[in-house]
């Protein structure tokens, strides 16, 4: 049998570990941590089914919830942005060549003759 305590206590640090491969774009360790968390999640679970969590668990569990959001917008803003780059890789746009002028105001390029 497993404790929950100790399976709460390693996917918060697992979850911890987490954020920070998202905030420094380590996207490879992120997916390597999220399949130990995946099992460690499956494990609470089961718990949970036979046996009531406490206050303190509950509130632990939220705490990783708000984690979890953290990385999701940062992975979304990734993919977002990568699709983009190949948006723009598409049509011919290349990233990165706007002028000062456009950068600061948005405006479009004036093509000249």
């Amino acid at each position: 049998m497993f404790n929950v305590t100790e399976l709460i206590h390693d996917l918060t640090t697992a979850t911890g570990q987490m954020k920070q491969a998202a905030l420094a774009d380590d996207w490879a360790l992120a997916e390597k941590i999220q399949k130990r968390r995946a099992l460690l999640i499956e494990r609470i679970v089961e718990y949970a089914e036979t046996a009531t969590l406490t206050e303190q668990e509950t509130n632990e569990l939220n705490a990783v919830r708000e984690q979890e959001a953290t990385i999701i917008a940062r992975a979304g803003a990734r993919h977002q942005a990568l699709g983009q780059a190949l948006a723009d890789t598409q049509s011919g746009t290349r990233a990165g060549k706007q002028s000062r002028m456009q950068k600061a105001y948005g405006a479009p390029g004036i093509k000249r003759p």
